[in-house]
């Protein structure tokens, strides 16, 4: 199975480095540094358990830059979930139907969602703690709703055209299809350490990566087919 592209800069990271300053203003580079800071401090505590002072640290600046850049802590934490949700969806782009075919684009779909999580999973702690809010942060952002509503059409073309070529069993709910698909993934990580101790056996090996990892498209694709 081919790895799908990943060339593009990430809009928030968790890991980059601090954009050091060069004495002058650049309001970018103080923005980026606080996004990253913030995206560090959320995942780590949570959206009350973060505090701006250790975000300003972190980032190399003050709690009044956070201020004007942002304006309150609850309003950085709805650009870091902006931000996250773009990062997460930023190859959606790269499925071709026309030229790879619906199996193909259900395998780049599976596997380039695969890969951003556990290459991220600072992620699924982010998103654990804005479902223990009631998701009232991300209902703040009309950019996410955005965002999704093209992954949403671009699924269902997916899967009509699968269909359409017999390839595909007939009705398959986009909506459906996309939270069994991210479901078999996040639960992976997101509960490694219960199933390793459960099933005493070690999950987080990359032996056992690999094998979820061809696993999942395995299971979405038998899913799929008539």
């Amino acid at each position: 199975m081919k790895t799908p592209p990943s060339s593009q800069a990430p809009l928030i990271s968790a890991s980059r480095s601090r954009a050091p300053s060069d004495g002058r203003r650049n309001a970018e580079r103080t923005k980026r540094n606080l996004l990253d800071a913030a995206y560090v401090e959320f995942s780590e505590n949570g959206f009350q358990g973060a505090r701006v002072d250790a975000i300003c640290k972190r980032a190399g600046v003050s709690k009044q830059m956070l201020s004007h850049h942002f304006g309150s802590k609850e309003a950085l934490f709805v650009e870091v979930l902006e931000r996250a949700y773009l990062s997460f969806r930023m190859h959606d782009d790269d499925v071709e139907l026309s030229s790879g075919g619906p199996v193909e684009a259900v395998e780049h779909l599976v596997l380039s969602t695969f890969d951003h999580v556990q290459k991220h999973q600072e992620l699924i702690r982010l998103l654990s703690d804005e479902n223990m809010h009631n998701g009232r942060h991300i209902q703040q952002s009309p950019k996410l709703r955005a965002l999704y509503r093209p992954l949403i059409e671009k699924i269902a073309a997916m899967l009509k055209q699968g269909e359409r070529a017999g390839l595909f069993r007939k009705g398959v709910d986009p909506y459906q299809f996309y939270i069994s698909m991210t479901s078999l993934i996040f639960l992976f990580f997101s509960n490694n350490h219960t199933l390793s101790a459960v099933f005493d056996m070690d999950f987080s090996t990359a032996k056992a990566r690999a094998e979820r990892r061809r696993h999942v498209v395995e299971f979405v694709l038998a899913a799929l087919r008539r």
